[in-house]
């Protein structure tokens, strides 16, 4: 889908354009003419064109179904995949590290044997998970196979045996196979948004868990002031801000398939210390990086003893569930 614009709108209205079309179409592009030619905008760049002078706009779409599917997804992931397993002795590599281990121990059970990393990346959460329990075993997919190449990497670089890695998606998980037994921990930290059917990828995720097994869902924070803005103001968005699920609805949805519900609170402080953070990564060579780490962990653990609240506050939830038939 191409809309034409004669006169050039704010991002605001060009943002408040975006949001009537969703959930059917998703930006992907912005062409905006002047007498110096033509620029591309998208996620995170913008691109002068060899084109002759031009006046206007064009905003262009596609529909969500093809933003979203399996094939374009495998691509993205495998495409993004050194850029998500983090730099060490980069200024914000502590922060990288603390975000995953921080979810990995939020719902820690007494004892697991069988950890699944449900929607992997780069396999530092179940990697962090793993580390708590030693003699474990550790299994974890991702629909990029270079995302499961780098995460098994990683597993083996700290030590984590056996580590058991496949390609798929949550709708279907490649784990357990037919014969396979089921998992007492199952994490997923930052997948649901991802997923086109919210719903059949919560199926996926819970025939994973043996009866009694520990669960424990994050993702990103849709009620969070910063996230809100973002959608009021910046017409190009990733696609999972927009697709993200809060946490009442998952919540609801795992209640509904007999998950117990034992904990849940939010963590990354939002708008402006993400921005602060990229600050310190790009100009100011890591001279904040501890006071902005020790800012996160002091927002999580208060949002932790007062159960969650002021949410708004906050770019990122995480829920600790009890499986039915324990």
């Amino acid at each position: 889908l191409l809309i034409g614009l004669e006169q050039p709108a704010s991002d605001a209205e060009l943002a408040g354009l975006r949001n009537r079309l969703w959930p059917e179409f998703h930006a992907v592009a912005l062409y905006s003419g002047s007498d110096g030619g033509v620029a591309r905008r998208t996620v995170g760049s913008k691109v002068k064109l060899e084109a002759p002078p031009a006046g206007g706009q064009v905003f262009a779409f596609r529909r969500l179904q093809e933003v979203m599917s399996p094939e374009t997804t495998t691509a993205k992931f495998d495409q993004n995949a050194k850029g998500w397993d983090g730099v060490p002795g980069s200024p914000g590599y502590a922060h990288f590290r603390w975000m995953r281990r921080y979810v990995a121990l939020y719902g820690r059970p007494s004892k697991a044997s069988r950890i699944l990393d449900f929607g992997s990346g780069a396999g530092w959460v179940g990697i962090e998970a793993a580390k708590a329990f030693p003699g474990c075993s550790l299994f974890l997919f991702d629909p990029s196979p270079e995302m499961v190449r780098i995460a098994e990497g990683n597993a083996a670089a700290e030590g984590i045996e056996p580590c058991v890695g496949r390609v798929g998606f949550g709708d279907q998980p490649p784990f357990p196979a037919p014969g396979e037994a089921p998992y007492d921990w199952v994490i997923s930290s930052g997948v649901i948004s991802f997923a086109p059917d919210g719903e059949a990828w919560l199926d996926g995720l819970c025939k994973t868990l043996a009866p009694g097994g520990d669960l424990c869902i994050g993702d990103i924070q849709l009620e969070s002031f910063g996230f809100q803005k973002r959608r009021r103001t910046h017409p190009l968005l990733p696609v999972r801000e927009l697709n993200a699920q809060s946490a009442a609805h998952v919540r609801r949805a795992l209640e509904a398939r007999g998950f117990r519900f034992l904990g849940g609170s939010s963590y990354q402080l939002t708008f402006p210390i993400p921005q602060l953070m990229h600050l310190n990564e790009t100009k100011l060579g890591g001279v904040l990086s501890r006071p902005l780490l020790w800012m996160n962990q002091l927002g999580a653990s208060l949002s932790r003893l007062f159960g969650g609240s002021g949410k708004g506050f906050f770019d990122s939830w995480v829920m600790h569930f009890k499986a039915p038939g324990e």
